[in-house]
């Protein structure tokens, strides 16, 4: 499966965070959710403490946690 990443619509949102993979690495994917749909942020984190945020398209929180399921097994981009 081939995700397609873009930068996020607002700076800020009052999304909530249902799961996350190790803050260890030096990229973090958060599933969140919010206002009924869900969708998955990634954080790129570089060398000097800067950071690049993504975010995935919305869909129904079922569909999102199938998503999600995939990308923590390796079988999503």
């Amino acid at each position: 499966m081939q995700l397609v990443w873009r930068q996020p619509p607002k700076a800020e949102d009052r999304a909530r965070v249902v799961a996350w993979s190790c803050h260890c690495r030096s990229t973090v994917y958060e599933l969140r959710r919010l206002g009924g749909q869900s969708y998955i942020r990634r954080t790129e984190y570089d060398g000097d403490g800067g950071e690049t945020i993504y975010e995935t398209h919305r869909w129904s929180y079922n569909k999102a946690a199938e998503v999600w399921a995939t990308l923590l097994e390796g079988l999503t981009v």
